[in-house]
């Protein structure tokens, strides 16, 4: 089976409350992981989360969001405070 996304593509994650308090919103597709049977599987990084998830094709839908979004959204959190 083929991957239908790839790597540096945008993404929208769909929650997931079953299985983990994983938010839906933009993502970033890190990696295609290798197929061995069972579902394609993607490492993501999610713009609302510092850590990389590994999803099933299944939760993931093309998004208009982009990597400058993306980016904007990452800037905010590396505000330095001054005093």
């Amino acid at each position: 089976m083929l991957h239908r996304f790839k790597t540096g593509q945008m993404l929208e994650l769909r929650a997931s409350p079953r299985q983990s308090i994983r938010p839906s919103g933009p993502c970033e597709v890190i990696s295609c992981l290798p197929h061995e049977g069972g579902p394609l599987l993607y490492r993501v990084r999610s713009q609302r989360e510092i850590i990389d998830r590994v999803v099933d094709e299944f939760d993931l839908s093309p998004s208009s969001a982009s990597k400058t979004d993306f980016a904007e959204a990452e800037s905010a959190f590396s505000v330095a405070i001054k005093r």
